[in-house]
């Protein structure tokens, strides 16, 4: 059981609920703090003054004013203006993701929502309930007003949602499951969905996964030194120092730690057998690797730098109060402002973009001299078996692994810079925050489906050395892993199941810890 009190959820939580099916509950001292806002709320609507949300319009018709018996049905109007998403729906990791990045936003205590109905979002979550949530229509100003819109109808019994498989109508589901209706009251339909809460979800499980994805690439880039015969130079700890960046040092540390597997990588590391043992000029021969090897530690560093702030930021977004006006009960304050602005998540989504960009380049590099001929030191073009040119090996996997790397290139392209003005001119400038989100999670998915591509070639390319190949415990391991899902490729066949099934190896935590060092650390230090 997971406790939601605003302040201290972790990325990991956001996993361990949204894919792990962990419960949450909120925390005794969260419900304090919530009942002394809504207290606050009700008080305020006694009186005279004009609060945004509360007893005035939304956006540009803020000028006007509600009156005390229109209050809810203002409420309900918010949700149903806003109701026009469309495109796919959120898969269910995301949609649980988004549910309970709202609910610890709310549990702050800054929101004046009753903790009766952030106790609805955490029943959905619990109960496995999907409200039908559309990826298409937050600008991310406004907080993901669209989106929300469509969780907050469905707490309340509008809508559909998903439940053991099937689509079903909110308020039935409701009623089997005896949850008692809602009506929202002044200001709770517009602390539900003026917020960060989908991007910041979606976010957080893009987060996740990047940190999984540089473990498996430090781990395949020390597969693939062993498989070319790399030096292991490049990863001395004393270069990384002499530059002086974090991240650099330690990715140069866990692929070295990887590659002392092997015993003959193990002595040359730990004897510093590199510059001082002079190299025989041997014609024909390179002094050093190329980049997609000997660059590794400065090209993972920096996606490690990136990465350490990347968590910071979503953290401490998963734990931040993003609707308006803000609630302070102690002070008898409210507060108009632009907390739900998501420039924070979206720009370091951008920057997670442009990162695993970076890694999934590096990665088709590293696979496409594993597949030819003229620098894969004698492994047989394409990674082919039997009789060459009536079999191709594995050509159609570096064609997809291409074809990837462009679309991953495309995707690549910051939205935290594309800005258009909306809401009458009063959204004059928005963040995008949703779309980077968005366009993170799905380049991702991209990412994962590159990593196999590689792990096949690195499969086979130890099929292709022979008995004479002495590799690391850890490259046994995933040679043994790999094979025990797609076989040895002795002749052509079809491989996109083979790809399917890695993928879902690749992906998992156990998997990784088996031949990777420790996961990327999540704090900037």
């Amino acid at each position: 059981m997971i406790k939601l009190e605003g302040h201290n959820l972790s990325i990991k939580d956001v996993v361990l609920i949204a894919r792990n099916m962990e419960e949450a509950s909120l925390s005794d001292n969260a419900v304090k703090e919530m009942i002394k806002s809504r207290e606050f709320v009700e008080e305020i609507i006694e009186k005279e003054t004009s609060i945004y949300g509360i007893n005035t319009g939304f956006g540009p018709l803020s000028r006007t004013r509600i009156s005390k018996d229109e209050l809810n049905e203002h409420q309900l109007h918010l949700l149903h203006h806003l109701s026009v998403g469309q495109g796919d729906l959120f898969p269910k990791d995301e949609t649980r993701a988004i549910m309970v990045a709202r609910a610890n936003a709310l549990a702050r205590g800054f929101s004046g929502i009753r903790p009766l109905v952030v106790n609805r979002l955490v029943d959905f979550l619990n109960k496995e309930v999907y409200p039908e949530i559309p990826t298409e229509g937050s600008v991310g100003a406004s907080g993901d007003l669209v989106p929300l819109a469509h969780l907050a109808r469905a707490l309340i019994g509008l809508g559909d949602v998903e439940y053991e498989g099937k689509q079903v109508k909110a308020s039935d589901l409701l009623k089997s499951l005896n949850l008692e209706s809602i009506e929202l009251l002044a200001k709770e339909g517009l602390a539900l969905v003026n917020g960060t809460s989908v991007m910041t979800g979606v976010a957080a499980l893009a987060t996740y996964d990047a940190a999984s994805i540089l473990s498996l690439s430090e781990a395949m880039t020390a597969f693939y030194v062993e498989v070319m015969f790399g030096e292991s130079e490049p990863f001395c700890h004393r270069v990384a120092m002499a530059r002086g960046h974090r991240g650099q040092a330690l990715v140069a540390d866990r692929i070295a730690d990887i590659l002392r597997s092997s015993s003959q990588y193990k002595t040359e590391i730990d004897e510093h057998q590199w510059g001082c043992n002079h190299k025989p000029v041997v014609e024909g021969i390179d002094i050093q690797d190329p980049y997609s090897l000997r660059c590794v530690p400065q090209i993972l560093g920096a996606i490690q730098d990136a990465l350490w702030h990347i968590q910071s930021v979503v953290t401490r977004e998963l734990n931040s109060t993003t609707d308006n006006p803000l609630i302070f009960p102690e002070d008898k304050m409210v507060i108009h402002c632009g907390n739900f602005y998501g420039q924070h998540v979206s720009m370091v989504m951008d920057y997670l973009k442009i990162s695993m960009a970076k890694l999934a380049l590096l990665v088709e590099r590293q696979t496409e001299r594993l597949m030819n001929e003229k620098y894969n030191l004698g492994l047989s073009p394409m990674l082919s078996q039997g009789k060459l040119g009536l079999n191709s090996g594995l050509m159609g996997c570096q064609l997809l692994s291409t074809s990837l790397a462009a679309e991953i290139r495309m995707l690549s392209n910051p939205a935290s810079v594309q800005t258009i003005s909306t809401n009458a001119n009063n959204q004059d400038v928005v963040s995008m925050g949703c779309i980077s989100a968005k366009n993170t999670s799905t380049m991702i998915t991209l990412v994962w489906k590159v990593l196999a591509v590689q792990a096949l070639s690195l499969a086979q390319a130890f099929d292709l050395r022979g008995e004479s190949f002495s590799p690391g415990e850890k490259f046994k391991t995933f040679y043994q892993k790999i094979r025990a899902l797609s076989p040895e490729l002795k002749e052509d066949r079809p491989l996109y199941k083979d790809i399917e099934e890695v993928i879902s190896l690749l992906k998992n935590d156990d998997f990784i810890g088996s031949i990777a060092t420790e996961r990327p650390v999540t704090s900037e230090q």
